[in-house]
């Protein structure tokens, strides 16, 4: 270990910078079906941050493991893995929390594509949604209800677990740590793709709407707004831990406000940073606690119903939904120094603004809770 910290020279600030963006762009790019992240690029990619060479990371690997059980083990010697794994261990000595958890919510992320790669060579986007839609309550694609929700789920328990073997290079726990992340995301992708070929097989459709009893509705109803308040605190984490930007809500929201792209921009740039997770989190939970029905989150009525939760002037609840958006605002733009130029603003101007940051965090939580 010694001989390879003392070769790389990394720029940590751009280091930091590629696993936060790769990170966050995949997990949100795993809302779309079949999309597999790319996993060739990103190793190259670190090697020149880390200023080493192929080489140096395959004697660092031989190195660690011989002798040990996992000499001849595939997965400890892939050059990729292991390039992730260092660069866990270095941000935990350096005592950055926050980028060793970035990378490895990526670790998982590449896993989980090399494995699909291998399972789904050629995937079918219907039957891969009609899959997700109709996978066992206990498979962790539908317990977490989404494939980035799983990874970044999966991604937390290996911190609890392994974090401390990491820092201390304990190879033996770090061959341990590296079996139980390949297995725990094998296990649901194998069980995932034995579902989808069989569904191919079969050739099974996506359920409607209308073919689903009035008991059942209820029964979805309450499981997804049951399971929205359980994804709130995950979906905090996402945005001001691992920085994750959702261009689509971004868009939309953008389009509904009719706010200018570069206001936009410095507001969901400023929501990335950790010290906003608690009125991030508070503001998603209001959302969540007035909605009656999941036609208010996931149906056409979710427009209407965010709209009428900001127009709200009076209210005898000292906690809503309006004002929890308009404390996360203000909070944003005095982080950014741009709260003197807000507050010469109309008060319609000012609206927009508002009403922009309240559809992007809903959109966001929309799409993780309605697979939309």
């Amino acid at each position: 270990m010694e001989i390879l910290l003392n070769k790389v020279d990394p720029n940590i600030p751009q280091l930091k910078r590629f696993i936060t963006t790769s990170a966050a762009r995949e997990l949100s790019a795993l809302s779309t079906p079949c999309y597999y992240p790319k996993t060739k690029k990103f190793y190259s990619e670190l090697l020149y941050l880390l200023k080493v060479t192929d080489k140096d990371i395959k004697e660092f690997v031989k190195r660690t493991y011989k002798g040990t059980k996992a000499e001849k083990f595939k997965l400890p010697n892939d050059a990729g893995t292991s390039i992730l794994v260092f660069i866990m261990h270095y941000f935990l000595i350096k005592r950055d929390q926050s980028a060793f958890s970035t990378t490895m919510v990526y670790f998982m992320v590449i896993q989980y594509a090399r494995l699909m790669y291998k399972q789904i060579q050629y995937c079918h986007e219907d039957t891969f949604k009609y899959t997700l839609d109709t996978l066992t309550r206990t498979h962790l694609f539908f317990r977490e209800k989404s494939i980035p929700n799983s990874l970044y789920y999966l991604a937390n328990q290996m911190q609890s677990n392994y974090a401390k073997d990491i820092k201390n290079w304990d190879v033996d726990r770090i061959i341990a740590f590296l079996s139980a992340a390949r297995t725990r995301i094998s296990q649901s992708v194998k069980s995932f793709a034995r579902s989808y070929y069989s569904n191919k097989k079969s050739g099974a459709m996506i359920k409607t709407q209308g073919e689903i009893s009035d008991d059942e509705s209820n029964n979805y109803q309450y499981q997804v707004l049951e399971k929205g308040q359980k994804i709130v605190d995950d979906i905090a984490k996402k945005i001001t831990s691992y920085k994750v930007i959702d261009m689509k809500a971004f868009e939309e929201a953008k389009q509904i406000s009719k706010i200018k792209t570069s206001i936009a921009t410095l507001i969901v740039n400023g929501v990335t940073n950790e010290k906003h997770f608690n009125n991030v989190k508070m503001s998603l939970q209001l959302f969540i606690k007035e909605a009656k029905s999941v036609d208010m989150v996931c149906g056409n009525e979710f427009y209407t119903y965010v709209k009428r939760m900001m127009a709200i002037k009076r209210t005898v609840a000292q906690l809503y939904f309006k004002a929890q958006i308009n404390i996360l605002l203000i909070e944003i733009l005095k982080e950014v120094g741009y709260l003197k130029t807000y507050e010469k603003y109309t008060s319609q101007t000012q609206f927009i603004i508002s009403s922009f940051l309240a559809f992007y965090l809903t959109i966001m939580l929309r799409r993780s809770i309605c697979n939309t």
